[in-house]
């Protein structure tokens, strides 16, 4: 986006610096905001929302007021009748590949400038089995303006999706701010290696530091620019890096290795042999347990959670074997190629695999089959990810976006970096996807950019969030990343980094290692788990404010930029249990859309009775 462009916000934060009040005073402003919205919603009279449309989900997509009637694509009703209780499974059973129902724009459904309330029973599919997916939404990728409601795990970097189960509710009229900087969660690490959010907090992993006993730390944010210090993977000097991370089955677990690959492979003279793969798991404060040695690499790359089990993929230098956590051991789950396992991620009831440009899924006898060798001359993947129902990959030298298919056919649906130079080699590494507000976002290397997704073909520059004065485009040791995007607080968090990761790149620019985010839109968050039983949610905008209560309680509120209401009107479908990432995992009954704020009465009466 050009300087122009930012200039017309009238929300801009210039470039990287915050223009946020002293926290203790953002505290304070904090407080009164999330009291103001408990009050409205407290106040019976508040508000006099009107139904606008019922879909009870039961056993047709069909409005029982009126005439938003839904057209359903793979899904099943099980049509138990009328239910009395959340405990009752009736409702619509989605398969978080294929599954959703459509309804057609009309009048009735847009929701303009005005107060709004979406009320809906969920249930998510649990373990986890899918990319989880998307409740409701109406939303113009092309103008980003609607509204969206959807649940996802927190993913971070080459990591998959955790199993904790976040709501995300937000709208947008194509606003924007800028990047607002979160400082260094420690001073001599140049690189930030993943950022995830569990039990309502954002946790950062770095990359290396200048002393043995401060590496392979993780770090919790407590706003501004402030972060905790929750303690070191193990005591192994030799553990440069927090390389993966994810949460599965209430618990944040994180692998070791060291992030420069040269030292990672032996290649760096005079360096002691890399340590063996471990993986730790969070026991709160500063304690972090082994739970044993995964395989003989020297980087645990990547995490998933898959079907009830925790997953591992490790480097080539132990065989590019993935391997499951099962009754407190490790057992191997077989090396699709070799090459470094760099990317895991489940959907629709298989757990896919990408390798060092290759692509697989698993197969019911364990084995892996190949979907794909080094489609357009690709020889890297970086990142995987579910968006719009459909499995995508960032990937090395080129900077393709790429989409499969089907079959082993994958197509480029952008080139993101540098353009193509001659006598120049293409760098340009897509590190990380991560859907936002209804887009998608992707972090590069080797300028630290942020893209946007637009269309095929059709990418949004948001700016170079890290900078080297020694930067050549002929010399990796300069360049910078962005390695991990993710969505946290109603805002989109990136990490930056040197191009290996070293301690001694830490001095060389203040932007390395740092952590920074960006708000489109307005979007509110529940960064905890929901888990797997039938739960009421209910997403209001109330003035110029956005509420999400879980179960009749409210769970967060997010003022709207610069307190003006976003005109939300588009020509878009209205979608149930599908939008801008994945179909929904599981099922939905009695989705109400209201014109107008609910109140605390309707609230209760809706979360305590499931009909």
């Amino acid at each position: 986006m050009s300087q122009s462009s930012y200039a017309r916000s009238r929300w801009l934060v210039v470039g990287v610096v915050p223009i946020f009040l002293h926290i203790s005073l953002l505290a304070s402003l904090l407080t009164w905001t999330i009291t103001a919205c408990s009050r409205a919603a407290a106040n019976g009279n508040e508000s006099k929302a009107s139904l606008i449309a019922h879909w009870p989900l039961v056993s047709d997509a069909r409005d029982a007021i009126g005439t938003a009637h839904g057209e359903p694509h793979d899904v099943r009703f099980t049509g138990i009748g009328n239910a009395t209780g959340p405990q009752q499974d009736s409702g619509v059973e989605l398969n978080g590949r294929t599954s959703r129902i459509r309804v057609p724009h009309s009048e009735a459904l847009n929701l303009g400038s005005e107060d709004f309330s979406l009320s809906v029973w969920v249930r998510c599919t649990t373990p986890l089995q899918s990319v989880l997916g998307d409740v409701a939404a109406k939303f113009d990728p092309a103008e980003r303006r609607g509204f969206n409601l959807h649940v996802a795990g927190s993913s971070p970097a080459y990591s998959s999706m955790s199993d904790a189960r976040h709501l995300h509710f937000g709208i947008d009229d194509a606003r924007q701010s800028g990047w607002e900087d979160h400082g260094r969660p420690w001073p001599s690490n140049s690189l930030v290696s993943g950022l995830i959010a569990y039990e309502g907090s954002l946790y950062c992993g770095i990359s290396d530091a200048d002393t043995p006993e401060a590496r392979a730390h993780i770090f919790r944010f407590d706003g501004g620019n402030k972060w905790v210090d929750c303690g070191r993977l193990g005591i192994d000097p030799n553990h440069h890096s927090v390389m993966s991370m994810i949460v599965h089955d209430g618990k944040l677990y994180a692998g070791t290795g060291i992030w420069d690959w040269v030292q990672a492979l032996g290649g760096l003279e005079g360096a002691p042999p890399p340590a063996a793969t471990h993986v730790f798991v969070y026991e709160g404060g500063t304690h972090w347990r082994d739970v044993g040695q995964v395989g003989n690499g020297s980087r645990v790359l990547c995490l998933a959670s898959f079907a009830g089990s925790l997953y591992a993929g490790i480097d080539s230098v132990g065989g590019g074997r993935v391997f499951r956590y099962q009754g407190n051991a490790w057992f191997d789950c077989g090396a699709p190629d070799g090459r470094n396992l760099e990317c895991l991620i489940p959907w629709g009831g298989k757990l896919y695999a990408a390798t060092h440009g290759n692509f697989y899924h698993s197969l019911v006898d364990g084995s892996w089959k190949p979907i794909g060798k080094e489609p357009h001359g690709i020889n890297q993947v970086h990142s995987m990810q579910v968006v719009g129902g459909e499995l995508l990959a960032g990937t090395w030298p080129q900077g393709y976006v790429l989409r499969h298919g089907t079959g082993d056919d994958w197509r480029t649906i952008g080139r993101l970096g540098l353009p193509e130079t001659k006598g120049v080699e293409p760098c340009n590494e897509v590190m990380d996807l991560t859907v936002y507000n209804g887009k998608l976002y992707a972090g590069l290397i080797p300028k630290a950019e942020v893209y946007r997704y637009e269309a095929d073909g059709d990418w949004t520059i948001l700016g170079s969030l890290a900078r080297r004065p020694d930067w050549d485009v002929r010399s990796n040791p300069s360049w910078v990343r962005v390695t991990c995007l993710t969505s946290f607080g109603g805002r989109l968090f990136a990490g930056t980094g040197s191009c290996q990761g070293r301690a001694l790149d830490a001095p060389v620019d203040p932007s390395l290692g740092k952590v920074l985010s960006m708000q489109a839109g307005a979007v509110v968050s529940h960064d905890r788990d929901i888990g797997g039983n039938w739960t009421h949610v209910a997403a209001i905008r109330r003035g110029t404010s956005l509420e999400l209560h879980v179960n009749g309680r409210q769970v967060g509120c997010t003022p709207l930029p610069d307190g003006q209401p976003l005109n939300l009107n588009n020509d878009a479908p209205l979608w149930i249990g599908y939008g801008a990432q994945n179909s929904f995992d599981g099922m939905l009954a009695h989705m109400r859309l209201y014109a107008g704020a609910l109140d605390a009465t309707t609230l209760a009466r809706l979360a305590t009775n499931r009909n």
